[in-house]
């Protein structure tokens, strides 16, 4: 590979480093930044209060902000404990609660972490689906409970003393003789219907409400920050705030800390709150050709996100390790979808319907709810590559029945699609290699005058016909290819507790000892030894110096990999051996031959 080439593989890994650090850091309106900062600082030090011990005398539910004529009453204290109730199907066991009416819990039945199921909403404070007006506030008020565990129904109503009557509705899909593709759909769905009722005498004027999507937290010690966050989609894209945001900026982007994240937009059609490879969100329901006045009335008009720690007691509570992570260091996320105000005449009804998906992050999954879910899986900007490769790696899952196997087959597929193209980059590399003298030749000569030197060497490119750049093509060709499997595979569920070999889940890295508590994780190891040596019997373009800075290169590839999913290491160290084999078949393929181009002939003019 000549030196263009190398300098494009590292101009492509700073951008993989900006990537990793910088593009889930979005950037905030100046108004947002200013009314959160006054309150940062006492907001971070105030432990989150549970749902169980909510303050004695909380707000309304639901418009506390009535008209004069109806004005809000405070709520009685509440003295009674928490009656919670359970719905469950294949997939997931739902704990309900009556205080704040809403899902406490939801335990993923075929999903374990810790030698224990994975249960989304764990550390949180806001029950899933509970409404109320000011964010994070007034959850906890009680509600009448009515569960029907047959028809897979439960039913919440509080009427307040206004004569507001709030009717929330959470219902099972019925999956009973479902086909594949239902399963699919809907195996993590719920649907929860409110309506909201005038019982009084007066016009009441409702203010914007918030839905809770829940909490998100990591489910290992080691997970990266970056992937527990609060995501929502409007405009055509998701928006994803990292437990980072919070902390403030970067050189990058300077900012104040900040206590809690809003956002008022029109049409926001979903929120949800992330880890590495779980989510819980909110879709408000609509349909999508109804009128603008009708798509604003039934759509979010604004989101908050709040951060909170997890100390270490609730962590070791939930059955996890302490090693490695302190409490500050660990962080959890809650999330809310605001949904626009309205007016209630005496005896007049107003009815909203969400879909609450509480599961994997599954691109399949949440493809099939239809309402552009999907993109919470935050590809980022290796989008197309990434769905692509999770397609193709699923697919050929289903045939082999390993993922590990998948990854390689399809690392062959790969590597054999692009073998002409690297068979004709190597030769190139080789004429390069022969063009070298000459160069050096030049290099020498008009040291003193860079302008001459180049104008010279793009002539003798000419004369001998060499494209400088062929010999780089192939690896700008991988690293989107890498970068889609970088993406893909760090939030891949399906690679959850697959083994390979030694390695015992290729969503973690395969580590196999340690050392001074120092991780001895052997993929990314081979990866880097497969690609010294894939640098060592490369032809060798370039002057020496660069030659040795440039094997550096595995170095940076490790320090990508080392912490991360063992699979992507294991996709490198395949595609490295492929490319070593490919290297000694050519290097016995016939020497080319530098041959100085014939000029044209000139035109003969006439006299």
């Amino acid at each position: 590979m000549d030196r263009k080439g190398i300098l494009g593989i590292v101009l492509s890994v700073f951008a993989l480093l900006a990537f990793e650090f910088f593009y889930y850091i979005p950037a905030t309106q100046k108004a947002q930044r200013e009314a959160s900062e006054a309150a940062a600082a006492a907001a971070l030090a105030a432990p989150a209060v549970p749902v169980e011990q909510a303050p004695a005398t909380p707000a309304p539910a639901v418009a506390s902000g009535a008209s004069p004529e109806a004005p809000a009453v405070p709520a009685a204290p509440i003295a009674a404990p928490a009656q919670i109730d359970t719905l469950a199907n294949s997939a997931v066991e739902y704990s309900f609660t009556n205080l704040g009416g809403g899902i406490s819990k939801a335990k993923l039945i075929r999903h374990t972490s810790e030698s224990q199921n994975v249960t989304l909403n764990l550390f949180g404070t806001l029950p899933i689906g509970a409404i109320s007006e000011v964010a994070g506030e007034g959850i906890g008020m009680p509600f009448t409970a009515a569960p029907n565990a047959a028809a897979g129904e439960i039913k919440y109503e509080r009427t307040d003393a206004r004569g507001l009557q709030l009717t929330k509705n959470f219902i099972l899909p019925k999956l009973a003789g479902a086909d594949e593709k239902t399963l699919l759909r809907e195996e993590y769905l719920l649907r929860l219907d409110v309506t909201f009722a005038n019982r009084g005498a007066q016009p009441l004027q409702i203010p914007a409400y918030f839905v809770y999507s829940g909490s998100s937290a990591p489910i290992h010690q080691r997970d990266q920050p970056i992937y527990t966050g609060f995501n929502y989609y409007k405009d055509g894209s998701n928006k994803l705030i990292d437990v980072n945001w919070f902390g403030g900026g970067n050189f990058l982007s300077r900012r104040q800390a900040s206590a809690t994240y809003t956002d008022s937009t029109p049409l926001i059609r979903w929120a949800g709150v992330t880890s590495q490879y779980f989510t819980s969100l909110v879709t408000a329901l609509v349909d999508e050709k109804a009128s603008s006045d009708v798509l604003a009335k039934h759509q979010g008009s604004q989101v908050w996100a709040r951060r909170f720690v997890i100390q270490d007691e609730a962590w070791k509570a939930a059955g996890f390790s302490t090693e490695g992570k302190t409490a500050a260091e660990r962080f959890g996320i809650d999330g809310a979808l605001g949904m626009p105000g309205f007016t209630l005449q005496p005896g007049e009804t107003f009815a909203q319907s969400f879909n609450v998906y509480t599961g994997p992050r599954e691109y399949g999954r949440l493809k099939a709810l239809g309402q552009r879910e999907d993109e919470i899986m935050n590809f980022g900007v290796a989008s197309p590559v990434s769905k692509v490769l999770l397609t193709s790696m699923n697919w050929l899952r289903s045939k082999l029945g390993n993922y590990a196997w998948a990854i390689v087959v399809l690392t062959l597929c790969i590597k054999s699609l692009m073998w002409p193209l690297q068979n004709k980059a190597t030769q190139s590399m080789k004429r390069m290699q022969l063009l070298q003298p000459k160069m050096t030749e030049l290099r020498e000569k008009y040291k003193d005058d860079p302008t001459r030197m180049n104008t010279e060497l793009m002539k003798l490119y000419k004369d001998y016909k060499i494209n400088p750049l062929s010999g780089c093509l192939p690896m700008l060709i991988q690293i989107p290819i890498f970068l889609g499997f970088y993406s893909m595979l760090g939030v891949a569920v399906e690679l959850r507790n697959s083994s390979f070999l030694w390695v015992h889940d290729l969503s973690q890295p395969d580590t196999v000892a340690h050392i001074l508590n120092f991780p001895i994780n052997v993929l990314p190891l081979c990866m880097a030894v497969t690609m010294f040596i894939q640098m060592a019997i490369q032809p060798k373009t370039g002057d020496p110096a660069q030659q040795k800075i440039f094997m550096f290169m595995p170095l940076i590839f490790v320090y990508f990999c080392y912490n991360f999913a063992s699979a992507l290491a294991l996709y490198w160290t395949v595609q490295n051996l492929f490319s070593i084999v490919q290297l000694y078949m050519t290097r016995n393929q016939s020497a080319p031959v530098l041959v100085k181009a014939t000029p044209p002939p000139k035109k003969k003019t006439r006299s």
